[in-house]
């Protein structure tokens, strides 16, 4: 029975959570390259009333590497996204849930300033959870905004919004884009060590739209302007992509601490 609630739950982490490399259309991506991250628990979320620790799992998904591409802005990931969760089901009545417990991504520098400066106007991106999070057809649903850094844009600069979010639904199986984007792949989960239990695996989006920067600088919008013809943003769906290559642990709830 344990095996048997093991394999179901770490298949179900594996196949709905993040990762990201370059691919082939239709194709999987070649191994990763990255090393095994470190894995925290401490942002477990708490189980449902009545959820039963054996049947649910916490969940830890690490972004090594991988891109965002939001209509010009082609953005390598540089810095780790990590996002915590927890699913599981009832044993009586096979009904399937997951909790949102964290997001956390540190800023990754645009390989060009805004004016194309890299130095004085450089300009760091950050991706940041806005809500939306939910696990469906074999998919992780996730809402975020991007945090666009510089001192001339202000301090509340992004591409989304917490009200007009990036949208992403990112799976290991074969989109349906509309064009120009064509179709691409992401790779199913592969066991990269026992003990800890870490797979790894890369999930794909790019079918999704892009909406324009919001709240940059203090000129009634010239600045947002600016940051929307740099990016170019708003991009409609089939002119944006999101690849990421994650690493996954996972523990049962009983089997940590109280």
């Amino acid at each position: 029975m344990r095996r048997t609630l093991g394999r179901r739950l770490s298949a179900g982490a594996a196949a709905l959570t993040l990762g990201g490399t370059a691919l082939s259309v239709a194709a999987a991506p070649a191994a990763l390259a990255d090393s095994v991250p470190t894995f925290s628990f401490a942002d477990c979320p708490k189980l449902p009333a009545g959820a039963d620790p054996a049947f649910w799992q916490c969940n830890v998904a690490v972004t090594t590497s991988g891109t965002m591409k939001l209509g010009k802005l082609d953005q390598a990931i540089t810095s780790p996204i990590t996002i915590t969760y927890a699913n599981g089901f009832d044993p009586v009545t096979g009904v399937e849930g997951a909790v949102f417990g964290s997001f956390k991504a540190g800023r990754m520098l645009v390989k060009k300033g805004i004016f194309g400066d890299p130095f004085v106007t450089a300009v760091y991106a950050q991706p940041k959870y806005v809500g939306g999070f939910g696990l469906a057809n074999g998919k992780l649903q996730l809402s975020l905004k991007v945090s666009v850094q510089n001192p001339m844009l202000g301090s509340y600069c992004t591409i989304g919004s917490n009200t007009r979010p990036i949208k992403l639904d990112l799976g290991i199986g074969t989109t349906s884009p509309p064009p120009p984007n064509t179709p691409i792949s992401g790779s199913p989960p592969e066991q990269v060590t026992f003990d800890p239990p870490v797979m790894k695996a890369t999930v794909v989006d790019n079918a999704f739209a892009v909406p324009g920067a919001d709240n940059c600088g203090l000129d009634l919008g010239l600045m947002n302007a600016t940051v929307n013809l740099y990016a170019g943003v708003p991009a409609a769906a089939g002119y944006n992509t999101a690849i990421f290559n994650q690493y996954i642990s996972y523990k049962t709830y009983d089997q940590m601490p109280s």
